[in-house]
């Protein structure tokens, strides 16, 4: 059977393994969505026209996705075979195709998970051409393929309106949600067609746009990887391939780790005879809230400089050994503070001090954040709302979590070298979100792999100020009425503000949308 893949490019990873999967009998059409043009929409109608069967992969992108939208709707008037595959967990099936039977590769491409497609496609082919509306998913062997064929093409290249702000605001809206497919799209269409702007550059967006699509590439990919081996870790006959398989993915993951397996290899006698080297463990809450990840940082030593009315002198301050969230507090993880009925809604969180609970007393409505998207970093978040974040996810937890002072804010950016940026001494616009790079928003919190500072934390640089515990280095007293301190710059500072030295001194009611907080953990 022929067959037309249709899918979000972010998910490209998981649909050229279906592909290829598919293309032992059946011949595959995928295509690599470039953004070529018209030409590109030629080829997608001619495509339609010759498939049989449209498989549609399902993930919240894709359901959303104009384009891949109109190719389903294409399919459809042109009474092709419909094949929904959901390749990730909690996608919505569009309403026009409720009534087909999925198939759901969520947990990843296994022969089990992918029976149902076959023995759809296989169903269809002896069927003589039984709409598969009529049709389940059933349990017999899947036919053969035949053969897989790549285009590049861009999505469907809708008319791009003339007027200057409606693109900016379209394609701005599309990067903050986090639809970078939707981005590129729009700004490559833009700049094709000529479309000049005096103080913002259109190139400088794209860039973000396509660093912010491989990035979820990068990580779609990977989570594809984790699920498959989950699988095999939870069969009796498999787990010890499974086990082998996640201590070579917790080598460049070591930090991935959802389902907790790495607890499960350690406490299981029977992997004791592993030849690799088990993984060392960090301190790991329960799943409580999404993408918590830690990095250890050694005990160190911080030069500091301190003085008053032109006299100066240097400090050097031992720090003991703690753990710093590898990226500040994203919306998706305050959301679930917000969300959880003994969270924002319960006051003692705000009891450590008089002036949080008098606060907090005045504000029972929570903050709301500025910029949206799961993955970019928490703002317009006060200090007392960000110490009741802590004091909630500790008892959620059983960690000691809480923000980190400054002398940890700072050894964690720069480690035991006098460094003035996580990687160097040299600002470079391509390894944060400061002013000069002209985003004017929050990025998301993973976009900077290259700005990492030396344990391997994120965003120590731009994006967000972050709050720390204190402001004096020698008072970390919660109860006073003090300013505290914020370091690291944000995306509306100049690059010196990012520097690992630079903060202010803020009121703890201050909240901006440029203002955000980042964990510890003491044990």
């Amino acid at each position: 059977m022929s067959l037309f893949l249709s899918y979000a490019r972010v998910d490209q990873p998981i649909a050229i393994q279906i592909a290829e999967a598919l293309s032992g009998l059946h011949e595959v059409w995928l295509d690599e969505r470039l953004y070529a043009g018209q030409r590109w929409w030629d080829e997608i109608r001619r495509r339609l026209d010759w498939c049989e069967g449209f498989v549609y992969l399902l993930s919240p992108e894709s359901v959303t996705s104009e384009y891949c939208l109109r190719e389903l709707q294409i399919a459809l008037d042109s009474g092709r075979h419909i094949f929904p595959v959901i390749i990730r967990r909690g996608t919505d099936v569009p309403e026009n195709i409720r009534e087909i039977q999925y198939a759901d590769l969520s947990g990843g491409l296994t022969f089990n998970a992918g029976a149902p497609l076959l023995n759809a496609i296989h169903l269809i082919e002896i069927g003589g051409g039984t709409s598969l509306r009529n049709t389940t998913f059933g349990n017999g062997r899947g036919g053969g393929y035949r053969g897989f064929s790549h285009t590049s093409r861009d999505d469907e290249p809708v008319v791009v309106t003339t007027n200057v702000t409606a693109i900016i605001t379209k394609a701005a809206d599309a990067m903050e949600a986090g639809r970078y497919d939707e981005a590129v799209f729009l700004l490559k269409r833009a700049i094709e067609q000529g479309v000049q702007v005096q103080y913002i550059s259109l190139d400088n967006m794209l860039r973000e746009a396509e660093a912010g699509l491989e990035e979820q590439m990068r990580q779609r990919a990977s989570e594809m990887e984790y699920y498959s081996i989950v699988e095999l870790v939870r069969r009796k006959r498999t787990r010890p391939i499974g086990v082998a398989s996640f201590l070579s993915f917790h080598k460049d993951h070591p930090e991935y780790d959802p389902e907790g397996l790495a607890e499960l290899v350690m406490a299981d006698g029977s992997f004791e005879s592993a030849s690799v080297p088990l993984p060392v463990m960090k301190p790991r809450p329960r799943p409580v809230i999404p993408m918590l990840e830690w990095c250890e940082i050694p005990a160190g030593k911080l030069t500091i400089v301190t003085g008053k009315n032109g006299h100066s002198r240097k400090d050097v301050l031992q720090i003991s050994t703690f753990y710093a969230s590898r990226y500040p507090v994203t919306n998706a993880q305050y959301d679930v503070f917000l969300n959880d009925e003994q969270g924002y809604a319960n006051v003692d969180w705000w009891g450590f001090s008089k002036a949080a609970r008098a606060w907090r007393d005045k504000n029972t409505i929570p903050l709301t954040g500025k910029y949206q998207g799961d993955n970019r970093p928490r703002e317009n978040v006060t200090w007392f709302d960000a110490m009741a974040f802590c004091a909630w996810l500790s008892a959620k937890t059983g960690l000691q979590i809480t923000l980190p002072t400054r002398q940890q804010w700072q050894l964690a950016a720069r480690g035991d070298e006098n460094r003035l940026y996580p990687w160097g001494d040299e600002f470079d616009i391509q390894h944060s979100n400061t002013l000069e790079s002209k985003v004017r928003m929050t990025n998301e919190v993973m976009r900077y792999g290259t700005g990492v500072s030396p344990y391997g934390v994120f965003d120590m640089a731009g994006n967000v100020w972050e709050w720390c515990l204190n402001s004096a280095y020698d008072d970390t007293d919660v109860t006073a009425e003090k300013p505290r301190g914020v370091h690291g710059g944000s995306f509306m500072s100049p690059y010196e503000r990012a520097q690992n030295h630079s903060y202010l001194p803020l009121n703890p009611e201050s909240h901006f949308g440029s203002i955000g907080f980042r964990l510890v953990c003491l044990r």
